[in-house]
C-alpha cells in the first residue's frame, strides 16, 4: 500500500471513530444540551428475554447518543429558520408572525379529531359521578377546557393547513354535556380568548401554554361562573419581559435564537403575597396560601390538572386563601376523603381531553 493510501486511510479512520470519544469527553464544554423533551435512552442489555427487541433499542440508544447530534440539529433548524422554511421532521409547525404550534393538535384543528358517542358517555359519568362525591362535601365543581392554542389563534396558522371544520373536539364535548343538562358548569373559552387577541397576548409565541394573561382570564371566567357574577374583562396592568424561546423553540434547539414575544408579567396592585406551603412528589401536587385577610376571600379551590392550571393558580391566588393544585393522574397523593374545598375545577388542555375517559378518582 502506497504512502498517501495510508495517510487517507488514517483520517479516514480518525474522522469516522473520533467524534464519539471526543464528545464523551467533553460534551459539558462543547455545549451538549437535549433537545427532544424526552429521557434519553441507556446502552441495552441483551439477554435471552429481550434479544427480539434489543435491535429497535440499540437503535434508540445510537440515535441518542450520536457525537455533535445537537450542534447539527441547532445548524439545520437554523438554516430552516433563516431561509422561512416550515420545520419538517420535527413536532413544531412553523405559523406567521413568528408564531409556533404543536403539530400534535393539528389533526383537532382540522376538525378531524373525534370523540365517539360512547366515550362521550363515559366521560359524562366519570365526571358526574366524581362531582357528586366532592359535591356531598360542599364543592361547587366545574370542568374548564384550555383551547390548544391554534384554536385561539387560527388566523396565525399556515394557509396550507387547510380546516374540514371549525369544530374541535373541546366544542364537541362542551356541547354535548351540555345537551345532556349535566349539574355542573362546562366553560370552553374559545371564543373569549380569540376576542383578547386583538388587545392583549394571551398565549406564548414559541410555547403551547397560554401565559399570565390567559391565566388571569380563565380565573376571571371561572370566578364568575361560581358566584354568579359579572367577569372583568378589563386587562389588569402588566409588562413584558425579555426572555428567551419557550417550549416549542427548546424542541428545535432554537430558544437562544427565537425570542418569546408574549412572555407578560401582570402587576397586581392588591399587595397580596402567595406562598408554597406544600410540594409532594417532586410537585404532583401542590399547596399555596396567600396572606390576605378579606373576609369574601377565605375559600378553599382545589385544581385537577395540567401544566395550563399553573397560570391559573397564580391568578386564582388573588382572589382564594388557599389551593391545591393536584396533577392529573395523581389524585392518588393526597387523602381525597379529607378534603373539602369549596370550590373544585378539572382543568385540562385540549389535547388533555382523553385523560377523562379513565376513572381518575
Amino acid at each position: 500500500m502506497k504512502k498517501h493510501d495510508l495517510i487517507f486511510l488514517f483520517f479516514f479512520i480518525l474522522l469516522t471513530f473520533a467524534p464519539l470519544p471526543v464528545f464523551r469527553l467533553f460534551r459539558e464544554q462543547i455545549g451538549y444540551k437535549n433537545t427532544e423533551n424526552k429521557a434519553e435512552s441507556d446502552f441495552p442489555e441483551l439477554n435471552s428475554q429481550n434479544f427480539s427487541t434489543w435491535p429497535r433499542r440499540f437503535e434508540e440508544y445510537l440515535s441518542d447518543s450520536l457525537p455533535f447530534k445537537t450542534q447539527f440539529i441547532e445548524l439545520f433548524r437554523g438554516f430552516q429558520y433563516h431561509t422561512g422554511l416550515d420545520f419538517t421532521q420535527s413536532d413544531v409547525i412553523r405559523g406567521k408572525d413568528e408564531f409556533l404550534f404543536y403539530r400534535k393538535t393539528v389533526e383537532n384543528y382540522k376538525g378531524l379529531t373525534r370523540f365517539t358517542d360512547e366515550e362521550l358517555k363515559i366521560i359524562k359519568d366519570n365526571l358526574t359521578a366524581f362531582f357528586e362525591i366532592m359535591g356531598k362535601r360542599g364543592a361547587q365543581c366545574m370542568l374548564f377546557i384550555a383551547p390548544d392554542k391554534e384554536q385561539v389563534y387560527p388566523d396565525l396558522m399556515p394557509d396550507r393547513i387547510q380546516r374540514i371544520s371549525t369544530e374541535s373536539r373541546g366544542d364537541q364535548l362542551t356541547a354535548y354535556l351540555e345537551e345532556e343538562n349535566v349539574s355542573f358548569p362546562v366553560l370552553y373559552p374559545k371564543k373569549q380568548l380569540q376576542d383578547y387577541t386583538g388587545s392583549i397576548p394571551v398565549y406564548y409565541s414559541t410555547d403551547t401554554h397560554w401565559n399570565n394573561l390567559g391565566g388571569w382570564a380563565a380565573a376571571e371566567m371561572i370566578r364568575s361562573a361560581f358566584t354568579d357574577s359579572p367577569a372583568d374583562t378589563t386587562p389588569p396592568p402588566y409588562h413584558h419581559y425579555d426572555n428567551e424561546g419557550k417550549d416549542l423553540a427548546g424542541m428545535l434547539g432554537l430558544s437562544e435564537l427565537m425570542a418569546e414575544k408574549n412572555a407578560v408579567m401582570i402587576d397586581y396592585t392588591d399587595g397580596i403575597q402567595t406562598y408554597k406551603t406544600e410540594s409532594i412528589n417532586y410537585g404532583h401536587a401542590q399547596r399555596y396560601t396567600t396572606d390576605t385577610e378579606d373576609l369574601q376571600s377565605q375559600k378553599k379551590l382545589m385544581i385537577i390538572g395540567d401544566s395550563f392550571s399553573e397560570y391559573y393558580v397564580r391568578a386564582a391566588l388573588h382572589d382564594i386563601k388557599d389551593v391545591l393544585f393536584v396533577t392529573y393522574g395523581d389524585l392518588s397523593l393526597i387523602n381525597l376523603e379529607a378534603e373539602t374545598p369549596d370550590y373544585l375545577v378539572v382543568m385540562l388542555v385540549e389535547r388533555n381531553l382523553p385523560f377523562l375517559l379513565s376513572y381518575f378518582y
